[in-house]
């Protein structure tokens, strides 16, 4: 419990995003032929923001479910899981969520930075499923800095100043054909702008997967899929 001093505490934006992932990846539901072969084809993930790590935890377990049910390499975890956070108490948490949950050292690499900037291009265009549970809260653009707990929470103007910043990176490291990106939003973060602009600038479809209420807020997590080739479309 003292992590959750340093770090931001798993919340409702969490256990939302937790409950889109296990729409989206747990095999006992409809679809789940559909649902195994999108799986088999994952081979790296990042979390932006990584936090206590329970979001890229809870991904990576349903993706090890996945391997055990169709017998697919078992003996050797096979999915690379990046983690990055501003915060150094946070990627801590997340090596040790990681561990007491069963993945090897080597199936998580974490490092302390801002977004994604440093993995631009190493993972350009082969990131296939990305989490980001960013600062959403809309607070003053001042207290939008640091590395501090408060940077998991402050989001400046419409709650949008470090989303906006990520959106061209995610756009960049998505891989194609099916590369997604599930994202947490609230209303006064104008998630229908944010679909407008991915839509007209990257060529990204965004669609609203699961919404909830908790308590003065509504939370949502939305789904970005690239429609075109983004190499291809820039030669």
């Amino acid at each position: 419990m003292s992590d959750y001093e340093l770090v931001y505490e798993p919340s409702d934006d969490t256990f939302l995003l937790m409950d889109a992932l296990q729409y989206e990846f747990d095999y006992d539901n409809a679809d789940a032929k559909l649902k195994l072969q999108r799986a088999s084809l994952i081979r790296i993930t990042l979390e932006m923001g990584c936090g206590s790590g329970v979001g890229s935890i809870c991904l990576a377990k349903l993706l090890m479910e996945q391997r055990e049910r169709t017998d697919e390499i078992t003996e050797k975890y096979n999915v690379n899981h990046y983690v990055t956070d501003i915060n150094e108490n946070a990627i801590r948490t997340t090596l040790e969520t990681a561990t007491r949950n069963g993945l090897c050292d080597s199936a998580v690499n974490a490092y302390k930075c801002d977004l994604a900037t440093p993995l631009l291009d190493e993972l350009q265009d082969s990131v296939d499923v990305l989490l980001f549970n960013p600062p959403y809260v809309p607070t003053p653009d001042v207290d939008v800095k640091g590395s501090s707990i408060e940077t998991s929470w402050a989001g400046g103007t419409d709650g949008r100043l470090v989303l906006d910043r990520a959106l061209p990176q995610i756009a960049h490291l998505l891989s194609w054909p099916h590369g997604v990106a599930y994202i947490i939003t609230v209303d006064e973060n104008k998630p229908e702008e944010i679909s407008e602009l991915m839509a007209k600038s990257y060529g990204i479809k965004v669609i609203p997967l699961v919404r909830r209420k908790a308590r003065n807020e509504f939370l949502s997590v939305l789904k970005m899929s690239l429609t075109r080739n983004l190499n291809n479309n820039n030669e």
